[in-house]
């Protein structure tokens, strides 16, 4: 966690490819419910295909993430505590959870799964102040109101 670097140039493209997932969603939703194009010049009609595309990228995620925090909590428990130390003891105050907590309590493998447990928590978290802010924001650019 010590030397964390952004990669802009990544982080763009993949924001462009979901832009375009979103687009061929919308172009498919739109083509399959009408059988026509001409819709697709509506900015709700965009709006909504960049929601669906993001409610399809949900469906995939949400599992993932809490199958791969699940697989490494369970490594970092399992695997990584120090040969001392027990699953539920006193240092870590009879929660295994606290393993996330408290670095020194784990060896070298315990850090790594440590280290992917929290990307995947955060990533979930991330996911979810999107959605949360998505019911917020689609009423403010489809009805001009303000917040």
């Amino acid at each position: 966690m010590r030397n964390v670097r952004i990669d802009w140039y990544r982080l763009l493209g993949y924001s462009l490819l979901f832009l375009l997932f979103s687009l061929i969603v919308t172009i498919g939703f739109v083509f399959s419910l009408t059988g026509e194009l001409k819709q697709l010049t509506q900015i709700e009609v965009q709006i909504s295909g960049i929601e669906l595309a993001f409610s399809l990228a949900m469906l995939v995620s949400i599992p993932v993430l809490m199958c791969r925090f699940i697989f490494f909590f369970y490594r970092m428990v399992k695997l990584g505590r120090k040969s001392d130390i027990g699953i539920i003891c006193y240092q870590n105050l009879f929660n295994p959870f606290n393993f996330l907590l408290f670095p020194s309590l784990l060896n070298s493998d315990g850090l790594v799964s440590r280290r992917r447990c929290i990307v995947s928590v955060l990533l979930l978290l991330i996911l979810y102040v999107v959605v949360f802010f998505d019911s917020g924001i689609k009423p403010m650019l489809l009805g001009g109101g303000t917040w």
